[in-house]
């Protein structure tokens, strides 16, 4: 009855660990990450634990568990140090001497360029961090920059628009490094286009011009985030802010509400605004489930939070799914601990009941009359 005590997750994992039974290891882990939110450390350990198997890095099946650990650890949250570190992993398989290892790593990826993959999927995920985003970005340009030096012809033509197109996407990104990004795409125009120095920069100063004025707006709103040490309302007060202002992107507010979400992920009220936004995005249902279900994870007491995922797998997935999360709710004792909060997940269940165009009178009732048991039945 305690499926998300997350100490006697941790403690039965370390029990585990110390015996090096690496079998029940992966399923406890395994069993864990199924209901609770796991923290970079722990998937950082299990990682670690996995690639010290033997032959590791040249098993495919070992290296695609690894890749997929990676990748339930970015989509947890947003974490710069987590996408960093699959980076480097990715880096040191592309750049190993041994040839089984890069064979492996090509199979386990579906692919020989996964290198550059990984570090457009860490690019795209991270790029509307303010603060922290540029510590990833000129990996990025440096890899195209390579590649450049290797081409010749129209392919080296066709990478270097590539990465003047990149160049000018990032110079409209706010962010705090704008200057050296501005400064990076100086040289990058000395070297490959000398002769047009001039207008390129003109072009690119109009872009930047813009954005500057924009990071000012940012720059008063950070200061005070640093000042009460990231508190909710002063994320809340920015997140507004951004809001009202129709030329800002959903991701750039999408990353504020995950930059809260790293000091404030068992704060059920900030999950609920998070989702409410992107619920508000009539082309974003998919990804108000998607953080509706990673709320859950870390707030699994919240009705609240319950019900928001009940009402958007109805939405996104059908009554069928909306009453497994209901019965998910239910039969592991998430929310029975208050009247309360069964309540908020009760109704969510009912209101979709009732909205099912397969269900009648009947089914209604006989749903009422479910809920009416279980809340008789709680402790």
């Amino acid at each position: 009855k305690t499926p998300y005590d997350y100490n006697l997750y941790t403690q039965w994992i370390q029990l585990l660990r110390a015996v090096g039974d690496i079998d029940s290891l992966r399923s406890a882990r395994q069993h864990m990450c199924a209901r609770l939110a796991v923290s970079n450390d722990l998937f950082l350990e299990w990682i670690a634990d996995e690639e010290a198997q033997p032959d590791a890095l040249s098993d495919e099946l070992v290296l695609k568990n690894i890749i997929d650990l990676f990748r339930m650890a970015v989509h947890e949250r947003v974490s710069l140090i987590m996408w960093q570190r699959y980076v480097d992993f990715a880096a040191g398989l592309a750049h190993s001497h041994d040839e089984d290892v890069k064979k492996a790593a090509s199979a386990a990826f579906d692919g020989p360029d996964y290198l550059f993959s990984v570090l457009q999927q860490a690019v795209n995920a991270t790029s509307a961090h303010y603060l922290q985003s540029q510590a990833l970005w000129p990996q990025y340009c440096d890899y195209i920059a390579l590649e450049i030096k290797r081409a010749e012809g129209s392919h080296r033509d066709k990478l270097v628009d590539q990465l003047r197109n990149v160049f000018f996407e990032r110079l409209a990104q706010p962010h705090a490094g704008l200057e050296d990004t501005f400064a990076m795409y100086s040289e990058f125009t000395t070297r490959y286009n000398e002769a047009e120095y001039e207008q390129r920069m003109i072009e690119a100063n109009k872009v930047a011009s813009d954005t500057r004025t924009r990071c000012t707006q940012r720059n008063a709103f950070e200061d005070d985030l640093v000042a009460s040490n990231g508190s909710w309302s002063d994320y809340a007060r920015y997140i507004d802010k951004l809001v009202q202002d129709n030329a800002n992107s959903p991701k750039e507010v999408c990353m504020l509400y995950e930059r809260a979400l790293v000091l404030n992920c068992y704060s059920p009220e900030v999950w609920h605004d998070y989702i409410v936004y992107l619920d508000s995005l009539s082309r974003d249902k998919q990804s108000a489930l998607e953080v509706a279900r990673r709320a859950i994870r870390n707030c699994p007491w919240s009705g609240k939070l319950w019900a928001q995922v009940v009402y958007l797998a109805f939405l996104h997935a059908g009554y069928a799914q909306a009453t497994q999360d209901f019965t998910q709710a239910v039969d592991t004792h998430a929310v029975d601990y208050s009247m309360v909060e069964f309540g908020h997940v009760a109704v969510a269940w009912l209101a979709v009941t009732r909205a099912d165009t397969d269900t009648d009178s009947k089914a209604l009732l006989a749903a009422c009359a479910k809920c009416v048991d279980i809340a008789y039945s709680l402790d």
